[in-house]
This record gives C-alpha cells, sequence and structure tokens, in this order.
C-alpha cells in the first residue's frame, strides 16, 4: 500500500519548485485528496513561495475545458501563456465565476497578452487576494487598456507591477504611459516601468514603499531625471537597460565582439554620477542580445558604475549582454566588496580566462552562493584557475555554460570552450563542496569530462546538473553506480549524441533517491531506448521526462506506456520536429496505449505530434483530424490530453490524405543536425578558442569599416 503521507512529506521537506509543487498535488489527488492531507499541505506549503505554487499551462487549458480538481485551493500563481509550438493560450479566468482562481495572488500574463490584459482590465476588483502583475511587450496598442488599469481603486492592493522588463530591446514597438492619478497611496514595492513613467510615480510620493525598481531608460535626459530623484536612496534593489541607440549590425551566423552604444554610455554616465543609491544591495545592468553578439553600454559605461562607488556596498550583481571584455570586467572585480558580496553574474560580457585571472586576483570571496560567468569565452585555463586559484567556500551554484541552441535544426550553440578541463578541475575541487547547481551546458564536454564529474566525491550536494548540447557521444555503463546519483535531482542530456545503447546504459542506475527530471531531447532514441527507460528502476520515481524529437517508433511508444511504471510522471514531450528524418507517420493515431489514463496516471501535461520549430508552429497532433475529435470530445479522455487537444492552432494541419512534414522534394538528412553532429561541435569548439584568442590579443575585430554612402566612394572626403 502506498504511504502518501511519507511521499508528500519527502517532497515538502525538498527544495521548493515549480514541478516540485505539481508533484505535491498529483500525490493529494492519487490519495483521493482527503481534507487531513489537504490542511497538512496547506500549512507546509505557506513557507514556499507563492510564485512556485503556479498551475501549469495545461491546469489552465483543462479548467477552461470545464475540468477543475480539488488541488486548486492550493494555487498561488498562474501564467496562461503558452511557449510550446503552435498551441494556444487558455483565456484568463474569471474570478467571479471561476471560484478556483480566486486564491491567486500572482499573475505573469506573458508577452503581447493583450487578450489576457483585457479580461484583467475587466475583472482587477475580483482579484481579491492578487499582489502580483506581470506583463511583458506592451506596444503602444495597449494604451487604453494600461489606462484603465492605471485608474483602477485595486491598484491599492498590489504589491508588485511589472509592465517593462530588462529584457526588452525598445526596438519595435512604443510603450504605452502609466500614469495613475494623483492623491492615493500605493503598496507598491515593486514596480517595471519606462523611466519617465518611474520619475512621475517618485515624484508624486505615492509610492513610500517601493523597494525594487526594473526601469529601462532612453536617453540622457531620462537618465538626469531619474538620477535626480532622492527616493532612489531607499531602494534595495535596482534592474537598468539603457536603451538609447541601436545599431544592429551583426555577422551572420559568426561570433563577434558586439556593438558598442555611445548614447547609452552617455547616459550611464549621467545616472551613476549622479543618483543616491545608498540603499541598494542589488544591482542588474543587461543590454540586449544581437546574433551572436550583444549591444549596449560599453567600457566606459561600465566604468561609471564603479566610478559611483556602489559596487562596495552590494551583495549581488550582474552585468549581462554588454560588450565590454576583460579590462572593464577586472575593474569592476577590484571595486566590489569581496567580504560582501554573495551573487556575481557576469554574463555574455566577451569575457575570457583574463576574467577568472582577476577573479583569482580577489584571492577569497568568503560569501560568494552564485557565480555566473556564462555564455563568455573562458577556456580550459580559466575554469582551472576558478577552481583551484580563489577560494569560494560558500558556493552552492556554478554556471560555466555557453548559450544553447535552442532547436539544432534551425540554430547553433555558442560555445563556452572550458571542454572537458572544467568538468575535470571542478570534480576535485575544494569549491565544489556545497555546490548543488552545477552549469556546464554547451562547452564542449565529453564523455571523459562527464565521467570525472559523475564519480567525483567532491560533489556531495549536487542537485542539478545540465550538460545538455555538448558532444558527451556515449554514456559509460561505468558511471551506474557513480556518487553523485546519491543527490541528483535534475540532469539535462538534450543534445547530447546519445542512443539506444546509451540509455540502456544510463538505464542500468539503479538507485537515484532525489532524480525527478530528465531530459533526452533531440537525441537519437530509438525503440530499444524506450524500452530500456519503461524497465528503467527509476522511471517510477521521475516527475519529469523530455523525448522531445527522439526517434522512437510505435512499439516503442507502446512498451513505454503498458510498463505501468511511470507513476508519478508529471509531464510528457514526445513530439518531433517537421525535419526529423525518423519522424512518425502522423497520418496513423499514435497508439491508443499512449494516451491511455493507466499508463501515465498522474500526468498533468503532455505533448505530441509534429511541430515546426524554425516557424513556431504545428504540423499535427499525433491524431488525423477526425481522431482527435473524437477523443476530445470522448467523456473517459484524461482531463490534460482534452487540454492539449483542444488548444492547438490547427491552421497548418495537413488533411488525413496529405503528405504530413516537409516538402517530398527535399531530402531531410541535409537538414538532420545528427548527421555531423560531432564534426560540428568540434568545429564549434575550434570557432570558441580561436576568438577567445583574438580577444585576449586585443584583436577585437569590429566594428567593421563603414560602408560610404550611397553616391560616394570610399576615398571622397
Amino acid at each position: 500500500m502506498i504511504d502518501f503521507d511519507a511521499e508528500i512529506e519527502q517532497i515538502l521537506d525538498g527544495p521548493p519548485s515549480r514541478l516540485a509543487f505539481r508533484a505535491v498535488c498529483a500525490a493529494l489527488l492519487r490519495a483521493g485528496c482527503p481534507e487531513r492531507l489537504m490542511s497538512r499541505c496547506e500549512e507546509r506549503l505557506a513557507s514556499w513561495p507563492d510564485e512556485v505554487r503556479e498551475a501549469s499551462w495545461s491546469w489552465l487549458a483543462a479548467l477552461k475545458a470545464g475540468h477543475s480538481k480539488p488541488t486548486w485551493r492550493l494555487v498561488r500563481a498562474l501564467a496562461p501563456q503558452s511557449i510550446r509550438n503552435g498551441t494556444v493560450d487558455p483565456a484568463l479566468p474569471d474570478p467571479r465565476s471561476c471560484a478556483e482562481v480566486r486564491g491567486v495572488t500572482r499573475l505573469d500574463l506573458g508577452w503581447y497578452a493583450s487578450e489576457q490584459l483585457e479580461v484583467l482590465a475587466a475583472t482587477l476588483d475580483h482579484w481579491e487576494n492578487l499582489r502580483s502583475v506581470r506583463i511583458g511587450g506592451l506596444t503602444g496598442s495597449d494604451g487604453e487598456l494600461i489606462a484603465r488599469i492605471a485608474g483602477h481603486d485595486a491598484l491599492a492592493r498590489l504589491e508588485s507591477l511589472s509592465l517593462v522588463g530588462v529584457d526588452e530591446d525598445m526596438w519595435h514597438f512604443k510603450k504605452p504611459p502609466f500614469s495613475p492619478p494623483e492623491g492615493r497611496t500605493w503598496q507598491l514595492r515593486h514596480v517595471g516601468l519606462r523611466a519617465p513613467d518611474l520619475v512621475h510615480l517618485l515624484r508624486s510620493g505615492q509610492v513610500p514603499n517601493l523597494r525594487c525598481v526594473d526601469v529601462l531608460v532612453c536617453s540622457t535626459q531620462e537618465a538626469l531625471d531619474l538620477a535626480a530623484r532622492p527616493e532612489l536612496a531607499r531602494l534595495d534593489r535596482l534592474a537598468i537597460g539603457f536603451r538609447c541607440g541601436k545599431n544592429g549590425r551583426q555577422p551572420l551566423w559568426k561570433p563577434y565582439f558586439g556593438n558598442v552604444i555611445d548614447e547609452d554610455d552617455d547616459a550611464a554616465e549621467a545616472f551613476f554620477a549622479r543618483a543616491d543609491l545608498t540603499g541598494l544591495r542589488s544591482l542588474t545592468v543587461r543590454g540586449t542580445p544581437m546574433g551572436l553578439g550583444r549591444e549596449g553600454l560599453g567600457e566606459r559605461g561600465v566604468d561609471a558604475i564603479v566610478a559611483g562607488g556602489v559596487l562596495r556596498q552590494l551583495t549581488e550583481l550582474t552585468l549581462e549582454l554588454l560588450p565590454v571584455g576583460d579590462a572593464a570586467v577586472a575593474r569592476v572585480l577590484e571595486g566590489i566588496d569581496a567580504e560582501r558580496i554573495e551573487k556575481l553574474a557576469l554574463r555574455d560580457l566577451v569575457a575570457t580566462d583574463r576574467t577568472a585571472t582577476a577573479l583569482a586576483a580577489v584571492g577569497v570571496l568568503p560569501r560568494l552562493r552564485h557565480l555566473d560567468l556564462s555564455r563568455n569565452r573562458l577556456g580550459a585555463a580559466g575554469a582551472r584557475q576558478l577552481a583551484a586559484g580563489v577560494r569560494l567556500p560558500a558556493l552552492e551554484r556554478l554556471d560555466l555554460g555557453g548559450r544553447e541552441s535552442g532547436s539544432p535544426y534551425y540554430a547553433r550553440p555558442d560555445i563556452q570552450p572550458v571542454g572537458d578541463a572544467a568538468a575535470e578541475a571542478w570534480a576535485c575541487s575544494d569549491n565544489a563542496a556545497k555546490l548543488t547547481h552545477l552549469g556546464l551546458a554547451a562547452t564542449g564536454l565529453s564523455s571523459d569530462g562527464l565521467a570525472a564529474l559523475m564519480t567525483s566525491e567532491r560533489l556531495p550536494e549536487l542537485g542539478t546538473l545540465d550538460v545538455a548540447c555538448n558532444p558527451v557521444g556515449s554514456w559509460p555503463t561505468a558511471l551506474q553506480d557513480a556518487p553523485v546519483w546519491r543527490t541528483v535531482r535534475s540532469l539535462n542530456l538534450a543534445d547530447c549524441g546519445l542512443g539506444d545503447a546509451d540509455v540502456r546504459s544510463l538505464a542500468s542506475t539503479a538507485s537515484a533517491p532525489r532524480l525527478h527530471s530528465v531530459s533526452l531531447a533531440y537525441n537519437s532514441v530509438g525503440s530499444q531506448g524506450a524500452r530500456a527507460l519503461a524497465a528503467w528502476a527509476l522511471l517510477p520515481q521521475l516527475w519529469e521526462l523530455d523525448l522531445h524529437d527522439n526517434v522512437i517508433g510505435d512499439d516503442g511508444l507502446t512498451d513505454l506506456a503498458t510498463s505501468r511504471a511511470a507513476q508519478r510522471l508529471l509531464e510528457l514531450d514526445l513530439e518531433q520536429d517537421c525535419w526529423n528524418p525518423r519522424a512518425r507517420d502522423d497520418r496513423k493515431p499514435l497508439p491508443a496505449e499512449v494516451v491511455d489514463a493507466a499508463s501515465f496516471p498522474s500526468l498533468d501535461a503532455v505533448f505530441l505530434g509534429m511541430v515546426d520549430e524554425y516557424h513556431g508552429s504545428r504540423y499535427s497532433c499525433g491524431f488525423p483530424t477526425r481522431v482527435r475529435e473524437e477523443i476530445a470530445a470522448a467523456p473517459d479522455t484524461r482531463p490534460e490530453l482534452i487540454a492539449f487537444l483542444t488548444h492547438l492552432e490547427t491552421d497548418d494541419f495537413e488533411d488525413d490524405d496529405d503528405d504530413i512534414g516537409p516538402d517530398e522534394d527535399n531530402d531531410p538528412d541535409d537538414h538532420d543536425f545528427r548527421t555531423e553532429r560531432a564534426a560540428r561541435h568540434a568545429e564549434l569548439f575550434d570557432e570558441a578558442r580561436d576568438f577567445a584568442r583574438r580577444m585576449i590579443e586585443g584583436d577585437i575585430g569590429w566594428p567593421p569599416p563603414e560602408e560610404p554612402a550611397q553616391g560616394t566612394t570610399a576615398g571622397d572626403g
């Protein structure tokens, strides 16, 4: 007999996460949701952050289709936007008619979510417990809705309102103003706004509790106006993006230094020279991506931050997507207080091994818990220096990864060439003793480096290991009892060149007591691999299994489903891309066993069929149109499957008698990234090392000479 009390307590004793919350709810449902257990979960979950108590997209889609469940009373956050290809966002529920959402405190409407925003504007008075609202990608056409929200009395209940984020580039759309009427006092502690709107809010005196700000500055004058506000001294967290100019030049499919925007440097100098930031403890400055480079303020802007004196008081610093290089990063490291800093994220700054040397020069960072140097150009020497040349006794999270590719059919990873040397150095580093998260995606890692990590006794707390987008190529059987299995919770092996034999080796591991999430996306797992997973001793404990774009036939899918082993699986991805040469023929339906509720009894999200990841669209859902409609209408179909089948963009679906997928005149093998995956990884690794060498030598090679204006020649005066 299953001890549901013990299972739920074990989850609640672990680290809070969205996936863990869904696992708690699934266990409650399997137990029948007795009031005793429900009340116990409510009591324990009260200490979890509300943002992780989130109803997944599939829950909302099922609710829209009329399928509720008792665990809705535990939900505190909604994020209705689907990020999956070819799926439709469910409408934001109306709390007047949908009691399930009345306990929600946080809404993240996603990007370009005008329809969701319209519902919120009409129902804001009725979200009685709502404390946080976020939306991204607002455009001028949203102005009327924003004005309605700005005038709402219910706004006084909010503690966080984010209408602009520093991840927005301001290239394409004008943002609507946010100008709430004066004379009211808001409870807001956090806002995300354009600089003029923030200045208005600060000047009005309406936000005496404001402590956290995300802001976009679009001119030097805006920077001066914002810096003049004395209320900035009350902030403890500031995230700022300067969007004062733009360039947009880039070499296609090649790494390059990036575009320094002089206007951004001017605005940064104006702001950091004048702003009173004496209360600040966390600072984020972010540029924008531009191809395989970055665009924003440069060395002059970073030097303005250093000269402003704010760095020495910070406990958290994030600089991201800025074309600055090692010299500027070194000055930043000289400016921080090594005794105080707890989080240091220096992402995508064109940093090389010289940055590792600058960190080593600091000597000891006794409180640093989070170090992120991802998407830079560190190499083997830099990775070794970080592992052995600087003392990091409190370090819990380390990310040295490159930039992952997304879909490998249409994009390429941007490698940080630390290679196996990074894995080997950190596998024996004293700094690894408290690591719970290690990111080495897109680093050139092979099976040797993976083995060094997995067999290390110096990683006794490691919970998350991300080695996606690497030429691992094989999974040694010798790793079946490796020490890291004792603690690992999440293992990302996406796009690692693994096949059936490797999955059989992986599945020879019989004990990994905390493992809950495995990604094998974009590998070459076939039916034999699926059978190995079906028999895996660890499958019954997994919450998430990502088999996106593999090559499993119907026989393998049937074996996986009929094993009845995946009793706790919450999310299963079996989609394939339209350029996969071994994709199943979607003119015939998936085996009935795959969608049988008995196969995966805890499943609350499933993704099936064929997608076009280049266009973000969908060719099919795993069933011909007639069969899909019959399944969705059947009274015994599980709600999670109905949610998927009824929230699809069907415009690109083909008729049953037509071919599905790429044009038959094209050869899919020509587009399959698997064909020359290892050679391609080697080429990208060499390119990244060469780029790092040129950066160290000062051979930036960017920007290129300006093209002469039309009607002139290069020699014209």
